[in-house]
């Protein structure tokens, strides 16, 4: 092969290019010269045989180090030389990560600020109207849906990453709790779903991160809502031993659990009907970040049991964290709800 063919082929890819006659360049491209292979070269030491092709095996891949630089090595053997091609190496592709999550949940705030500001606006206007108050309930409803999906991923990017820090402070569980459920239970009433709770009867006092079992105690909930087929989920509370908090969510559904209901939002074949399927990973990470963890039965009814454990401290904490790492929204059951509730539920006045 002619001089000018050889420089024409190894030009026709660009970048560092050469052709080798056993292990000596015989040409080089400038960008090749560039890193020290000039014609004349003896590359022996630098390359192991076993990186260049014999004739008509077809082109051989290899990394090779070339001033003080990785390459990608692209050989293909030709009757009287070897061509090679130097290309850097493929940066492997980062898979989705917690920050990933931040950055989708940052991202669907965002939107959901203007579509809100724009909601505001035409309240007034709508009041009037029937059927376009209804569409604009259906408009807020999703934006509380939304709203309920950021937080997860927020919280799930938290608790994944171990950049959650507990804010363990005193508080009466048992009148919390009371709270909690009721409130929920208002909300779920007409949709025809009944929360049955017992709790102990006297109350005491202990230090736990309350928002954060409340958030987890809400999905629990709203996760057992949206398949409970008697419509009634029973939910207790019991302290257990002097270091820990049992709350436990019971429900009959429709069908039996999946084989493997954890983790379903990083399954390829979930059916997810419609739900990002964070639940049960978000409630497991939050139980274990709280020193407990959450347990699934099934007894021989098909009544399914989750039971969540907390560990309570001796002492509070003496830094009280910053809300922002769990947003206490005033209407957060109205959030954890919003997949199941009404249309009725939403009125666009609240926003004014």
């Amino acid at each position: 092969m002619d001089s000018p063919t050889i420089k024409n082929l190894l030009r026709l890819e660009g970048g560092p290019a050469f052709a080798l006659q056993d292990f000596i360049v015989s040409y080089a491209s400038p960008e090749a010269a560039e890193l020290g292979l000039t014609p004349g070269m003896d590359i022996r030491n630098l390359l192991e045989s076993t990186v260049l092709p014999e004739i008509g095996a077809g082109v051989a891949e290899s990394q090779v180090l070339l001033g003080g630089q990785r390459w990608t090595l692209r050989a293909s053997a030709m009757i009287d030389l070897t061509l090679c091609y130097l290309r850097p190496p493929k940066t492997p592709e980062i898979a989705p990560n917690g920050s990933t999550l931040l950055h989708a949940a940052g991202s669907i705030r965002t939107t959901l600020q203007d579509l809100l500001v724009s909601l505001d606006a035409m309240a007034d206007t709508l009041c009037d109207d029937p059927v376009a108050t209804h569409q604009a309930a259906l408009a807020l409803r999703s934006v509380f849906q939304l709203r309920r999906i950021a937080g997860n991923l927020e919280l799930l990017s938290a608790l994944s990453t171990g950049s959650f820090r507990l804010s363990r402070q005193s508080c009466l569980p048992v009148s919390a709790a009371a709270v909690l459920f009721a409130e929920l239970e208002e909300l779920l009433r007409p949709v025809g779903l009944k929360l049955h709770w017992e709790l102990p009867e006297r109350d005491f006092r202990c230090c736990v991160d309350w928002p954060l079992t409340a958030a987890l105690l809400r999905e629990l909930i709203a996760n057992a809502a949206a398949d409970a087929s008697d419509g009634t989920i029973c939910l207790s509370m019991s302290k257990v031993g002097q270091d820990r908090l049992c709350f436990s969510v019971r429900n009959l559904p429709a069908a039996p659990l999946p084989e493997a209901p954890f983790h379903r939002h990083a399954s390829e074949q979930s059916d997810l009907r419609g739900r990002a399927g964070l639940g049960l990973s978000l409630v497991s990470a939050g139980a274990e970040c709280h020193g407990g963890g959450l347990l699934l039965s099934t007894d021989e009814n098909g009544v399914v049991t989750a039971l969540l454990t907390i560990q309570i401290a001796d002492l509070a904490d003496e830094t009280v964290r910053s809300p922002v790492q769990l947003p206490q929204e005033a209407d957060s059951n109205l959030v954890a709800l919003s997949q199941l509730l009404p249309t009725e539920c939403f009125r666009l006045e609240d926003l004014m």
